[in-house]
Formats: C-alpha cells, structure tokens, sequence
C-alpha cells in the first residue's frame, strides 16, 4: 500500500499542491477584500438589499452580533471552494480505480503479492491524507487573516468547522470510489458521481429559496457542511461528523465488497 500510495502522490503533487495554495490564499483574499479593501463594504451593502431567502442560501444573518464570523465562514462554502475540494475526490477514483479497469493496467498490479481490497483502501487513504491538507490550508488561510486584521472571530470554531468539512468531502470522495468500483469507464464513472452531488447541491440551494419547501432543509446532504451555523453554535459539529462517518464506512464496505468480486 505504501508504495502504491507513493505513486499516486508522485502522480499528483503538481495539482495537490496547486489546490491547497489556493485554498489558502482564498482565504486569505476572503478576509482582505471583506474586512480591509474598501469595495467589501459596498459589496456587504449589497448583500445587505438582498431578500431574506437569499440570505439565508449564503449563511448570513447581517443583524446578528456573530455577523463578522457567518461572513469569514461562507468562504469555507464559497462555490469556487467547493468545487476546489470536491475536485480530487470526484475525480482520483474514477482515474485510479474505473481508469485502471478500462484500460486493463491492473493486470500489471495484481500480479504482484497484494490484496484486492488495498487499492480502494489506498485511494481512500490518499483522499484523506489530501483532504487534509487542503482543509487545513484553508483554516490556514483564515488564521493568517485574523493575524493581519485583527478579526475578532474564535478560531477554535473555524478548526471545527474545517473538521466537519473534512468528513463530509470525504464521504463525497468514499461515494465517489464505490461508484467507481461498479462502473468500466472512467467518463461514466465521473459522469455519474457529479450528477449525484450537483442534484443534491442544487436541491440543498432549492429548498433553501422556498417557503413551501423549507421542512426538507434538515434532509438536505449539503446540511452536514454548514460552517456558517457552526461557529455561531447553531449546529452540531459532532452530529455532522456522526452521520458523515455513517455514509463513510458504509460506502467504503461496499466498494471492498464489489472491488473484491469484480471482473478485472
């Protein structure tokens, strides 16, 4: 496992790298342009015209007292930060795993002493080890930002909230390498893994804007990554991460279970 894990390091520092500098930096850009340049507060009095529904898509309640820490914490769900962290976890196992199939390279692999299963435990392995270090660079990013400008926010909640934002890309990553393990083309395998998460994203953001439809707000997927409520104390850490190592585990077994089974 350790060797293959090296490969797919070697294979991928370039773009590990490349993420997790932008992870930081993002947040570091987050917290300028809101809090230091002087187009943030134009931009916040704009925010601040928008209907309530809106507001509450993007986590801000601009009455609050706990305002400055809900603005800081929609960069952790910013849409271009989403897709920087669900990049790798979407696309690693249908490269490594599906990819390896189509192509018929796994012949080459297996006819060395190694088990089955370690190739989905080493792409698991490697989506949690590069996971961890993007979350971490963006809770980087957001202690650099508080150093600079003084932020009077509580740093301790933005680590939690990085912690839940780790299981929960991870869940997306271990999702990602059991729809892997049943597919034989790599396309599809992508194909159909981004389809999940843009419906349950989209459905996240649908009953969200509506009235009629707000009940279904706690069965939304996207609910298990609310930075935004976690530092102002409006959800639970511990359930998020409680229920996304459900879906881990879960997922995990079943791409082993199939991996094993499957024709190579």
């Amino acid at each position: 496992m350790i060797n293959y894990l090296k490969k797919l390091f070697y294979d991928q520092k370039k773009i590990i790298l490349g993420l997790g500098f932008f992870c930081f930096l993002f947040q570091i850009f987050f917290a300028w342009f809101y809090f230091e340049a002087q187009i943030g507060e134009l931009v916040i009095s704009f925010l601040n015209m928008l209907p309530p529904s809106f507001r509450t898509l993007i986590g801000i309640d601009f009455g609050s007292p706990q305002f400055i820490s809900q603005l800081l914490a929609f960069g952790y769900t910013h849409p271009m930060m989403l897709i920087c962290l669900m990049f790798l976890p979407l696309s690693i196992p249908a490269r490594y795993i599906t990819g390896e199939i189509e192509l018929r390279t796994f012949d080459i692999l297996l006819t060395k002493p190694i088990k089955r299963e370690t190739i989905p435990i080493a792409i698991f392995v490697f989506l949690l080890i590069i996971l961890l270090f993007h979350v971490f660079s963006m809770f980087l990013g957001t202690v650099v930002g508080f150093i600079l400008w003084d932020l009077a926010i509580n740093l301790a909640d933005y680590a939690i909230a990085s912690l839940t934002g780790l299981f929960f890309f991870l869940s997306i990553g271990t999702l990602s390498i059991a729809i892997s393990t049943y597919q034989a083309e790599r396309g599809k395998a992508l194909s159909k893994t981004i389809s999940i998460v843009v419906f349950l994203y989209f459905f996240d953001t649908i009953v969200k804007l509506s009235k009629t439809l707000e009940f279904l707000i706690p069965y939304s997927y996207f609910q298990l990554y609310q930075p935004g409520k976690i530092v102002t104390g409006e959800y639970s850490p511990l359930l998020s991460i409680s229920i996304s190592l459900i879906f881990i585990i879960g997922l995990l077994l079943i791409a082993i279970r199939k991996f094993k089974k499957r024709d190579l």
